[in-house]
């Protein structure tokens, strides 16, 4: 596909062999979020600090991420994407880098907020998906690219584990360098040129941002459904660490990795989710995926009990969130063809706001109230998400 071809069309299909290294490219570039939660614990004995200060870690990597989301995202709509892409592969090599140098949680902390500040690339795909995707196979294509996102997030968990098990926590984020730096050289041989659709400067961007979500009561209604639910999930993922690591169970960092691999059912159903979403609309997907979250949420209540309810709960928790997020996602960059990232940040910086405002609810919850304080938060975010949907009668969008 040719620079010429790419910028005068959209939405005319999109080759496999792009779709996929899309999918697989957001994966390596999200994991570098989640390296570290496995490793709290750990990091809690390295640095000798509280588990609160270790929880941190994760949340400034979040916090990191949705200033990204807001502040660099929107710029894909002002430049080559491509060239975006480029450099934030090469920057989060250095973050990953810093992380692996860092010999005071005081760096630990700087370079988390950079590593999410780099991660927000794999927001870049999203919109890039959607233009190169025709109406017909959108959802299909947004949730394939979605379900390689996931997988990066649950299966760095498992990386994360193993590696820091076998060569110490280091070595996680050496690792993570190098793949930067050959998803770097890729993105320059893969991803088509293009002339962007936004003509005029930073400041008009950025207002362009506001005026988006006033006019477009879709968008925040979508915004709010996105954030509760990754808030509801992150509550989770942010102590699951200091959940397992206690009795009853007493798992090893490696073993802890390892739920990450559970959680890929959700990645597994996104493409479902995204034909469903593109032959009955989103409603009914959203709806399910929610209920679904909090029938997880509630068996999780009783985790202490068997290592099976914690796998049952994570599974439908994962597959919930997706069934929610992939055509919640979708009917958003449907909306305006030439403002697709702008509205894929507005989006996904509410959906990361949730989730790092479920991390700090989520670790507060820990501390004050145990697994069953944290499983309540998740519940309560759920059902404030449902709220929206839950008597809406349109099915489309």
């Amino acid at each position: 596909m040719t620079e010429s071809t790419f910028a005068g069309t959209s939405g005319t299909g999109i080759p496999a062999t792009l779709k996929y290294f899309m999918a697989v490219s957001c994966g390596i570039m999200v994991a570098n979020l989640y390296y570290c939660q496995p490793l709290l614990g750990d990091f809690v004995e390295v640095f000798n600090i509280s588990e609160n200060a270790s929880a941190w870690i994760n949340i400034c990597s979040q916090l990191g991420y949705g200033l990204g989301l807001f502040f660099i995202v929107p710029v894909g709509d002002m430049v080559p994407r491509r060239k975006l892409l480029m450099w934030m592969h090469l920057l989060a090599a250095l973050s990953v880098a810093g992380v692996a140098l860092s010999q005071n949680i005081g760096m630990l902390y700087f370079f988390s907020v950079c590593i999410g500040l780099t991660a927000t690339a794999c927001q870049v795909f999203v919109p890039l998906g959607a233009h190169l995707s025709s109406e017909e196979e959108r959802g299909k294509v947004i949730g394939t690219i979605m379900g390689g996102l996931l997988s990066g997030i649950l299966l760095s968990r498992t990386l994360s584990g193993f590696a820091a098990d076998l060569w110490g926590w280091r070595s996680v984020y050496w690792i993570a360098c190098g793949l930067m730096l050959v998803m770097a050289f890729l993105v320059l041989r893969m991803i088509p040129g293009e002339q962007p659709g936004f003509k005029g400067n930073y400041r008009v961007l950025m207002i362009s941002l506001i005026r988006l979500v006033r006019s477009q009561r879709l968008v925040r209604e979508s915004a709010w459904i996105g954030a509760c639910t990754f808030g509801a999930i992150s509550a989770f993922w942010s102590t699951m660490a200091f959940f397992l690591e206690k009795p009853p169970y007493n798992y090893s960092l490696s073993v802890i990795g390892l739920f990450g691999i559970v959680g890929l059912a959700g990645a597994m159903v996104s493409p479902f989710v995204g034909s469903v979403n593109d032959r009955k609309g989103p409603y009914l997907p959203i709806r399910l995926g929610i209920a679904i979250m909090i029938i997880g949420y509630a068996i999780l209540f009783y985790g202490h009990l068997s290592i099976w309810v914690v796998v049952i709960g994570i599974i439908l928790i994962d597959v919930g969130l997706q069934s929610a997020h992939v055509p919640n996602i979708t009917r958003v960059s449907s909306l305006y063809t030439r403002a697709r990232t702008r509205l894929n940040t507005i989006y996904m910086t509410a959906f990361f706001v949730g989730g790092t405002l479920g991390s700090i609810l989520g670790s507060y919850a820990w501390n004050g109230f145990g697994w069953n304080g944290v499983c309540t938060v998740g519940i309560i975010f759920s059902i404030m998400g449902w709220l929206p949907v839950i008597f809406e009668k349109k099915s489309v969008a």
